[in-house]
């Protein structure tokens, strides 16, 4: 019965969030001058040119209020009330050079600033700008001394902060690995996800260049972009229980370019902004837990895409429009269900550069996270994707209960080659990857290969090739 009820609300949650339509401010640029504008619910039209804003600005909200970061330049945020989004509260600077990239409202009185040119998140008062506290993530910087502080989101009482972690001394590409750093909200302070090995340990990505974080329930949902070309990023998700990654449940490859951005309706579908060779870009659905992709969304220009949101059911799409054709600049809607365009595009005044849907239920989904609290009746061996793989595959299984399990690959004549897993799990959704090693480290040939699962006293089997 328990079940039942969940899947009854998070219907009927999805059923209203459908229907209705949330408020949406939005920054605007045409990269010299800044400004800001307003789609009311239901409205045809945008007010625009509310307030003037950095050329190089984002927008946030939390906690019924607006917070637009004026970035590199300006380094400041002015704090607007959502019921009156032209008249701002206040303005405080974050210190001259700092570059802050986004903000996390964890009270009335404290808030948390990522500092892009500084090794520190910055912990102020946000409704006057009055400096808390400094939390020092020096340790996780590369050769040139800084992480590059990014993106910030919170799950329960910690704050998952990207390093990027690029070389300014040669390509800003990558150093190396980058990391999620985890704070304690209560006190501050970093959280050392690895306390056996020396220094404060975050959490390693599996591809570097993190580029938005977003949380969904226990997990956080990572795109990353690698290398420009390379297509070694991707959609990542991150286990906040147990602060390790999951792996890439949606690569690079698989979406056919350069990942700039994504959006999630729910914790399966969402949307990804997508550069190909020639720098057009395309918004691509995928599916989380099957890896497939869908085709691009049309009515796009194949310009600069710089952001999108999810409000309820809808898609919207900050569109910069094409050099050959600047009209098709504007806010474009879709269906995120069956992916038709339903409106734009919407005049925004200046071209649209960043979306803050105006509802504490946008685009972090509340419903899909109890949903997936409840329980299965029974143990389940997941479908892996890719598959067949090059690289590594990703592995989802769930577990009923609390119990003993044994997560073992075979290959085709029936031997052990690499245990995954083994121990007592909690009862829950989990996915590990294989990346095609055995239990020496080497890797193993193309063919065959198959998944069991040891759980519930029985065996759970499945197939997978790999292909290099």
């Amino acid at each position: 019965m328990r079940h039942i009820r969940t899947i009854l609300f998070t219907l009927s949650f999805f059923a209203q969030a459908t229907l209705a339509q949330s408020n949406l401010f939005i920054a605007t640029t045409d990269f010299s001058t800044g400004s800001t504008a307003l789609l009311p619910a239901g409205a045809e039209a945008a007010e625009v040119n509310l307030l003037g804003v950095h050329s190089d600005a984002v927008v946030r909200f939390q906690n019924d209020m607006i917070y637009v970061i004026n970035r590199l330049g300006q380094d400041n945020i002015i704090v607007v009330d959502a019921a009156d989004p032209s008249t701002p509260i206040t303005q405080f600077s974050v210190g001259n050079g700092t570059n802050p990239q986004d903000i996390e409202v964890v009270a009335d009185d404290r808030a948390y600033v990522t500092l892009y040119e500084r090794s520190e998140v910055l912990v102020v008062d946000p409704r006057d700008g009055t400096e808390l506290d400094r939390i020092d993530l020096s340790a996780f910087a590369d050769a040139d001394g800084l992480p590059e502080i990014a993106d910030i989101a919170r799950v329960g009482q910690r704050l998952y902060v990207s390093c990027q972690r690029l070389d300014r001394n040669g390509t800003w590409g990558p150093a190396d690995d980058s990391f999620l750093a985890v704070i304690d909200i209560d006190s501050n302070a970093l959280v050392d996800i690895d306390p056996e090995r020396d220094g404060i340990q975050g959490i390693v990505l599996s591809s570097p260049n993190p580029n938005a974080l977003i949380p969904v329930g226990q997990s956080i949902v990572v795109s990353t972009a690698a290398h420009f070309g390379d297509r070694l990023g991707g959609v990542e998700v991150i286990d906040a229980q147990s602060n390790r990654s999951l792996g890439i449940a949606v690569s690079e490859e698989d979406l056919g370019g350069d990942l700039n951005r994504i959006a999630l309706v729910d914790d399966e579908r969402g949307f990804a902004i997508i550069s190909d060779e020639n720098f057009a870009n395309y918004v691509i659905p995928f599916n989380l837990q099957s890896g497939q992709v869908s085709p691009a969304l049309q009515g796009l220009s194949g310009g600069y895409i710089p952001d999108l949101a999810v409000d309820g059911n809808r898609l919207i799409v900050a569109d910069q429009g094409s050099f050959s054709d600047p009209s098709s600049a504007g806010l474009k809607i879709f269906d995120a269900a069956d992916h038709s365009l339903l409106e734009g595009p919407i005049s925004t005044g200046l071209p649209p550069v960043s979306i803050a849907v105006l509802s504490d239920a946008g685009p972090r989904p509340t419903a899909v996270a109890e949903a997936a609290s409840a329980l299965p009746m029974q143990s389940a061996l997941g479908k892996a994707y890719p598959n067949p793989f090059n690289a590594s595959v990703a592995i989802p299984f769930v577990l009923a209960r609390k119990e003993a399990i044994q997560l073992v690959i075979y290959d085709a004549l029936g031997q052990a080659v690499r245990t995954l897993m083994q121990g007592v799990w909690s009862a829950g959704a989990y996915q590990t990857l294989w990346d095609g090693r055995n239990d020496s480290g080497q890797h193993v040939g193309n063919g065959t290969y198959f998944v069991r699962l040891r759980a519930d006293g029985t065996h759970k089997m499945t197939k997978v090739m790999l292909l290099k």
